[in-house]
């Protein structure tokens, strides 16, 4: 279906109709500098061709995040010195600007998997003021090498007591002084509001050693200070950090620098936002449970304490020693809970399911292919195994259903297809795989995630240059140091990777589903999921994701009798909660080109064909910014 009927006529002068017709009329390479718009969920390299300029419009509930990204193409020669900055928000009330982060390169030597790739890739979020402290850092100014594309992500956040309706502001790049290119940005903010705590539950680990090995050797008070940093940036991107050795072994410590994550008192942008989960962190004796049962009850925390009692048996402990730990706890406190990575039929198999609470298989588990060339336990989880976990919930409140994903989300080394297309962390998969395991966990009726590490690369060397772990890019590792000696500023803090970002994204469309199945329509919210991700190795375009987005958005609006705000010129012009900045589809498949896009897939990424008179006057401007740039140089 065409979008042309949703144009609209704009008034324009004359003086910008020719702008635009004789700079439109160039091609692309032979413009010297191209600044352009595409959605979040789009991965852009550093070979990404430059795309026609059109404003960005985006929507959004209360209290959440919503992004695009800003890129910046040199075709004809380097561009040095490049920086963005970003104006408030003005509508019904004014919104702050933008938060702005430079996107980091990594170079991959490896790909992940067969659909995965080589090469350079976006990944380190660097910050221009920082989302953990506030202070300035290095990510501007910045150079673009010739024939190379480098991008800015933009990060909104709507506070939760925002106004419903559109907001309008702008972003400018500008290189040696010199105006590129002014962004129009339209925000419509839709009248509901997503929590500060996530609905579904998560435990993303951070091991004791990796902090100091990356963060100049960092220990004592200093270290347990960086280490909620790291917890508090968690809670911002809606995922719970909460398994703290910090080296010092005292409660009373343990709640003076963690206890503000638990109780929500921590300073996150998301007010309130409190961690989900947190683990048991002392020695397995009945009376250090028992401590611990004590300490966190009289708190009000006991609720979200559990013990990670064995990890993937029987590698890391016998069967047998699943039933003889969670007798121990349970002598100290019946409520205790106990957390193991494995299947229901495994665990049957073995005789421990009574001695589990918190049942967390890996999600080729959950849904699996029927390769038939991987020794048999493919064929023994083909098909959707979430009806084999009833009898299992159906036990008890404690119990829960959790799920992980694994090096088997590509391949842990192996070479079959049967490896492609999985919800991934991976730096060389498409973007639309991090924020997938959410949507699965809605339509599966999962209640936690479990990630086994975020910061597992920083004991081998420097995540900046290398994250090659268990034949994977990224596998355990999710965020970078941020050292003033790499990005600026005065304080150690803990910098997010675009994966963390998509990470976010999909807990958010997560509380999108939750609200529409709670407003009335549980119905609609498990077909879009089940449309969206038929199955665990489907990747949904850009288009398809943000389209399921808008039409959930509006069925709230409607269930819940909220205003819903009218669309600015031209915001209506494509799918999505991000139409404006690209709802093409990204799927990022195939060898050796994972995040990059066709040339359709990029026409539909950069817009509809639709632009407001401003829109185009903006791009004019740009233009001839980069024309006389390109005369300079001669």
């Amino acid at each position: 279906m065409s979008n042309a009927h949703l144009c609209r006529p704009a008034s324009r002068t004359s003086l910008s109709r020719t702008i635009l017709v004789l700079l439109l009329s160039l091609p692309l390479s032979a413009r010297a500098a191209q600044v352009w718009v595409t959605s979040s969920s789009e991965k852009v390299r550093p070979s990404a061709s430059a795309r026609v300029l059109s404003p960005a419009a985006l929507s959004s509930a209360k209290n959440e995040f919503e992004a695009f990204q800003v890129a910046v193409t040199a075709n004809a020669g380097a561009i040095s010195d490049a920086t963005v900055t970003a104006t408030a928000l003005t509508g019904p009330q004014t919104i702050p600007a933008p938060r702005l982060f430079r996107e980091a390169i990594i170079t991959l030597a490896n790909p992940s998997s067969n659909d995965g790739a080589t090469g350079d890739f976006p990944d380190a979020m660097v910050p221009d003021v920082d989302d953990v402290v506030g202070e300035k850092r290095n990510a501007f100014p910045f150079d673009v090498p010739a024939n190379q594309t480098r991008v800015v992500w933009v990060e909104i956040h709507v506070p939760a007591d925002a106004q419903p309706g559109v907001y309008q502001g702008s972003v400018t790049v500008s290189a040696n002084g010199s105006a590129l290119a002014t962004v129009p940005v339209t925000l419509t903010v839709w009248d509901f509001a997503l929590p500060s705590t996530s609905s579904l539950k998560s435990h993303f680990a951070v091991y004791y050693s990796d902090l100091p090995a990356r963060h100049d050797g960092v220990s004592g008070d200093a270290l347990s200070t960086l280490r909620a940093r790291y917890a508090q940036l968690g809670l911002d991107h809606r995922i719970s950090m909460g398994g703290v050795d910090d080296g010092n072994g005292d409660l009373d410590h343990f709640a003076q620098f963690y206890g503000p994550l638990i109780d929500g008192t921590a300073p996150t942008q998301l007010e309130g936002a409190k961690l989900t989960s947190v683990q048991f962190m002392g020695s397995r004796s009945t009376s250090s449970y028992a401590t611990w049962a004590s300490f966190f009850k009289a708190r009000g925390w006991f609720d979200r304490l559990f013990d990670y009692t064995c990890d993937e048996p029987p590698a890391t402990c016998a069967w047998s020693d699943i039933p003889a730990r969670n007798a121990l706890m349970k002598a100290a406190d019946p409520g205790f809970r106990s957390l193991v990575t494995t299947s229901s039929s495994e665990a049957t198999a073995n005789g421990v399911l009574s001695s589990i609470d918190i049942l967390t298989p890996v999600v080729n588990f959950l849904d699996g292919k029927a390769a038939g060339d991987l020794g048999g336990w493919d064929d023994q989880y083909s098909g959707l195994q979430t009806a084999e976990y009833a009898g299992f919930l159906g036990a008890g409140p404690q119990k829960e259903l959790w799920m992980y994903q694994s090096c088997m989300s590509h391949g842990c080394g192996g070479t079959s297809d049967y490896f492609n297309g999985w919800p991934s962390y991976m730096i060389d998969t498409a973007s639309v795989r991090s924020r997938a395991m959410e949507w699965l966990s809605f339509a599966w009726g999962v209640t936690g995630e479990l990630y086994w590490e975020t910061t597992w690369a920083y004991g081998f060397g420097d995540p900046w240059t290398d994250q090659w772990q268990f034949s994977g890019n990224g596998d355990g590792n999710i965020l970078y140091p941020g050292t003033p000696a790499k990005i600026g500023g005065q304080t150690q803090i803990p910098v997010a990777s675009l994966r963390l970002k998509m990470l976010r994204e999909g807990m958010e469309d997560f509380e999108y589903l939750k609200l529409l199945s709670h407003a009335g329509d549980p119905a609609l919210a498990h077909e879009l999921a089940t449309t969206l991700f038929p199955n665990a190795w489907t990747e949904p375009s850009i288009a398809d994701l943000l389209a399921a987005r808008e039409r959930i958005a509006n069925r709230i609006v409607e269930l819940t009798g909220g205003s819903a705000p009218a669309l600015a010129p031209d915001a209506g012009a494509g799918s999505g909660s991000e139409s404006g900045a690209g709802s093409g589809s990204s799927s990022g498949t195939g060898t050796g080109s994972a995040g990059d896009t066709s040339a359709a897939q990029q026409s539909a990424a950069s817009g509809t064909g639709c632009s407001t008179g401003a829109g185009e006057v903006f791009a004019g401007v740009g233009l001839l910014a980069a024309l006389a740039m390109r005369r300079r140089r001669r």
